[in-house]
């Protein structure tokens, strides 16, 4: 005889929750897809945006600088409303993939307008203002319902940080891919001319990553069940449960100095090769160690925090990172020394960037288990917006540092080049300490509390 059935759907009335039951590999590695193709864009943007405003474009680095601070907080802004969105939303294809679905085209669409120079003075400054806000809304109509999957996917606590390891493996790939790809296409496509150069480049990277968001909306469907239509879903209910959650602030905090450490590493990337280091490919070289940093952290993070405890082992890798920084000054005129130092620290600094959604997907559980709301998704903007805000940051205060060492693109002086070396080594230093104070408040190495009555 057949075991009952649970009328809402269809399976056993004695089986587990579909939560609870494991996730299938194909499921696990497709979801790292998305930050493959998050990547892509986001990667691109921080890295070579600044340089396409200063040396293509023909913007003053102040007003580059200011453009890219005032788009990014303009468009983080976005991410709440994202999220609240995708708490409501309730369709044939879920909570969080109708927006990967629809949503890439768009992003794609953007980010190639992004890249396309118009006009000179105040016309490119504003080109640039609106383009940049616009490809940046699309981002996060695409990469905070992506984000938002994960608790949706599945609730065990391991297989949610190896998929965060996945996850940034995906990152790293593309990491990767833009560090060895971006100049390349640009010289291919323009043939000499940089702004036809850098438009190519985008178009090409804005498909790519169209194809790899609808893979993995195909391939991960979400099985955490939503929060019940009759229970309150009021915003300012919503909210004001949001920063009750110290371990939500926590992550959100220390993710906003790890963003601006990375902000700072991708923007000023290509001047600290070209003037300090003083050879331009040394860009890819930089970048690429990175790249390698994160793809070997995305691999040892989940083995190293099982074993040390997430808060503990994280903000021992940040410690141990601001050691290595310190000792970066001394070696720029010993680049294979100075890329291998830097390949390790952030090898050890990137672990709470790994671990990031698994921290958030945590605080999901705890957050239900107190409030008995989810809201996965405005819990994970919070969190993108930290994301979003430290990356332009980082991009701001390299471009501020630019203009208070007197950086021209024609002629870099003994200044500017100084100004350069302290903000691309010194400020992550500090970056590094800030981040792993702000690990202090979260602590959810324990059992989430039971869901209130």
């Amino acid at each position: 005889m057949s075991a009952a059935s649970s009328p809402a759907t269809g399976a056993p009335a004695d089986a587990p929750p579909a939560a609870a039951q494991p996730l299938g590999r194909a499921a696990q590695l497709g979801y790292g897809l998305g930050d493959l193709a998050s990547n892509l864009t986001w990667t691109t943007l921080t890295a070579f945006l600044l340089f396409f405003y200063t040396d293509v474009a023909g913007l003053a680095a102040a007003a580059a600088g200011t453009v890219l601070l005032l788009g990014r907080i303009a468009d983080a802004v976005i991410d709440p409303l994202v999220g609240l969105a995708v708490d409501r939303t309730r369709s044939r294809f879920g909570r969080a993939r109708p927006y990967l679905i629809f949503g890439s085209p768009v992003l794609a669409a953007a980010f190639a307008l992004a890249f396309t120079s118009v006009g000179s003075g105040t016309t490119a400054a504003v080109w640039a203002g609106v383009t940049f806000v616009a490809v940046g809304i699309s981002h996060s109509l695409v990469n905070v319902p992506y984000g938002a999957m994960l608790p949706m996917l599945t609730s065990d606590n391991d297989t949610r940080l190896k998929m965060s390891g996945y996850r940034f493996v995906g990152a790293s790939l593309g990491l990767i891919a833009v560090s060895v790809a971006v100049m390349p296409l640009v010289g291919l496509l323009g043939a000499g001319d940089l702004g036809r150069g850098f438009t190519g480049m985008a178009v090409v990277f804005g498909v790519a990553g169209t194809l790899l968001y609808w893979a993995v909306a195909a391939l991960c469907r979400e099985r955490v069940a939503p929060q019940a239509p009759g229970e309150d879903t009021a915003t300012g209910h919503a909210v004001k449960a949001l920063f009750g959650n110290r371990h939500w602030l926590g992550v959100c905090l220390s993710s906003l100095a790890a963003f601006v450490r990375l902000g700072v590493i991708t923007a000023g990337a290509v001047y600290y090769a070209r003037d300090v280091l003083h050879d331009t490919w040394a860009t890819t070289y930089i970048l690429l160690a990175f790249s390698l940093s994160a793809l070997a952290g995305s691999l040892v993070t989940p083995w190293v925090l099982r074993r040390t405890g997430k808060r503990r082992g994280i903000v021992l890798g940040l410690v141990a990172t601001a050691v290595l920084y310190a000792l970066l000054f001394p070696l720029h005129d010993s680049p294979a020394a100075f890329l291998a130092v830097f390949l390790v620290a952030n090898l050890l600094g990137g672990f709470g960037l790994v671990a990031a959604p698994a921290l958030v997907s945590d605080t999901v559980d705890h957050h239900e288990g107190v409030t008995g709301r989810r809201d996965e998704g405005l819990l994970y903007a919070g969190y993108s917006f930290a994301t979003k805000v430290g990356t332009a940051l980082g991009g701001t205060f390299f471009a501020w540092a630019l203009a208070w060492g007197g950086y021209h693109a024609d002629e870099v002086s003994a200044g500017a080049s100084t100004a350069i070396e302290w903000a691309f080594v010194g400020l992550p230093l500090v970056l590094c300490l800030v981040q792993a104070a702000c690990m202090a408040l979260y602590d959810l190495e324990r059992p989430a509390p039971s869901p209130t009555a």
